[in-house]
């Protein structure tokens, strides 16, 4: 995941620099932050709707979604293939535990 931030960094430093444009117009002019702007160019974690704008102020939002595959194309079972499996909620777990600790307590005594 640290690379992807990492390319998406280098991009977009060098596309706002190719522009010779300064962080600051920058950040205004996509409505983000100056800071949200630095951490972008920085490789680190931002609110992926910060991301996006500053993306799609840079011109590369579209580029983007174009790489991705339109649901209406997809079949169903490649809908079902990429729909992540629900983890059943562990049920009793705790109380069993508790039940077998005080059962340990109890043979000790």
């Amino acid at each position: 995941m640290k690379n992807i931030f990492k390319i998406i960094a280098s991009s977009t430093r060098f596309i706002r620099l190719q522009r010779n444009v300064d962080q600051e117009s920058a950040a205004n002019e996509a409505g983000v932050s100056l800071r949200t702007l630095q951490n972008i160019e920085a490789g680190k974690a931002v609110n992926s709707s910060s991301l996006f704008a500053y993306l799609s102020y840079l011109g590369l939002l579209d580029n983007m979604l174009a790489t991705l595959p339109d649901p209406a194309k997809l079949t169903p079972i490649e809908l079902l293939k990429s729909t992540p499996e629900r983890r059943a909620r562990a049920r009793g777990v705790i109380k069993k535990r508790q039940c077998l600790h005080r059962l340990e307590i109890l043979r000790i005594i």
